[in-house]
């Protein structure tokens, strides 16, 4: 067993390891310009240190782990448990409310967001399902299925109310169907039917208002630019006045002047934008880049459906988070609150994304450790 062990972290990629922490070590400087130095919010910053730290063990230990044991072992079990925090987050007294929407529960004087850990939840069961459902892929069962095992958490999560992280797992579901082979007909069908849906909701109230006044803003960036739309205002200010490469290292005008709310955590792609510029930006993006097409080539050269399916979710997710986060800081997306992955503040999300990239990391070494 310890020489498993070894030959596990022998045969970690390092190029992917290594991007990840890159990435989180960029964000927790962000996060500390972000915050201008006020020393009851700089608590955060050493949260997220110790943060990258426990995700980078949990990373590593996932990397030497056998993806298909662990998930043939834990699926029974964890699917049930997030569904169970997703329903204590909405019932039980002692959650933690933000902005009206009640996403966290306290545990050991934590507050844990459940929704986050939903996402390598149902990673992990999903490409469990697609895996053992495999020779019926194209078949409605196993799609309307597939769909079932989303979309309970998907309602639940949206009854928080967090549209944006219902919209995550929907497009994790939607990359993990496409990469298993559903049938097209089908795919589109739900698409118009998700049209259908969100007409209806919208006609009749179903959407909370400020939900619909995001979606307005976007159309119309200059309809409410002192409420609504202040966030993208000020945003696409910061983002503009940095220019090719930036005010500085902590001089963004906008950035010091605390005009940019949620600035460390949803909105933190601005303060990049305003301190580096375009080069600055350029540069994380490119770090994005080469993380996710490291994480195609593991997809694709990995024999093992489970795994291939793993890949994918974990794909779909990043790169959902990504294209949504910097696209509604420079407004070509509607706001939401979807986070910068391993650079915005939030520990539950830092170590869900941080566990996923393990995930990848195992399937990476999966053809390594069949050798011995």
């Amino acid at each position: 067993m310890i020489g498993a062990q070894k030959q596990g972290f022998r045969q970690i990629d390092l190029t992917i390891l290594a991007t990840v922490l890159l990435i989180s070590v960029a964000g927790v400087l962000a996060i500390k310009s972000a915050l201008h130095d006020d020393p009851q919010m700089l608590g955060n910053v050493r949260k997220q240190g110790i943060g990258i730290a426990v995700g980078a063990v949990a990373m590593i230990w996932l990397a030497t782990q056998e993806y298909e044991t662990l998930l043939k072992r834990t699926a029974r079990f964890i699917y049930p448990v997030c569904i169970l925090m997703l329903v204590a987050v909405l019932k039980l007294p002692n959650h933690h409310a933000s902005h009206g929407a009640a996403r966290w529960i306290g545990i050991g004087g934590i507050q844990v967001q459940p929704s986050e850990f939903a996402k390598i939840i149902l990673i992990g069961t999903l490409a469990l399902y697609l895996a053992n459902n495999q020779d019926s892929i194209r078949s409605l069962r196993t799609f309307f299925g597939s769909l079932l095992h989303i979309g309970v958490p998907v309602l639940l999560i949206a009854k928080q109310p967090d549209l944006g992280t219902s919209l995550v797992l929907l497009g994790i579901w939607f990359g993990m169907m496409v990469i298993a082979g559903a049938k097209p007909l089908h795919l589109v069908a739900f698409i118009l039917a998700g049209a259908l849906i969100f007409s209806a909701m919208w006609k009749f109230n179903v959407l909370k208002q400020y939900q619909k006044n995001r979606l307005q803003v976007f159309l119309n960036p200059d309809s409410d630019p002192r409420d609504t739309g202040y966030h993208l205002h000020q945003s696409e200010i910061a983002i503009g006045s940095g220019g090719v490469s930036g005010e500085g290292y902590g001089h963004g005008i906008q950035s010091n002047g605390g005009f940019i709310p949620e600035q460390h955590t949803d909105f933190i792609f601005t303060v990049v934008g305003e301190e580096e510029g375009f080069v600055g930006g350029a540069v994380l993006f490119s770090a994005y880049l080469f993380l996710l097409l490291r994480g195609v080539v593991v997809m694709a050269t990995c024999k093992d459906v489970l795994g291939r399916y793993i890949a994918a979710g974990v794909l779909a997710m990043l790169t959902f988070h990504v294209v949504v986060n910097a696209g509604m800081t420079m407004g070509i997306m509607p706001v939401v609150g979807v986070p910068m992955p391993f650079f915005s503040y939030g520990l539950s999300s830092l170590l869900v994304n941080m566990c996923a990239v393990g995930l990848l990391l195992s399937v990476a070494a999966s053809r390594h450790r069949s050798m011995f």
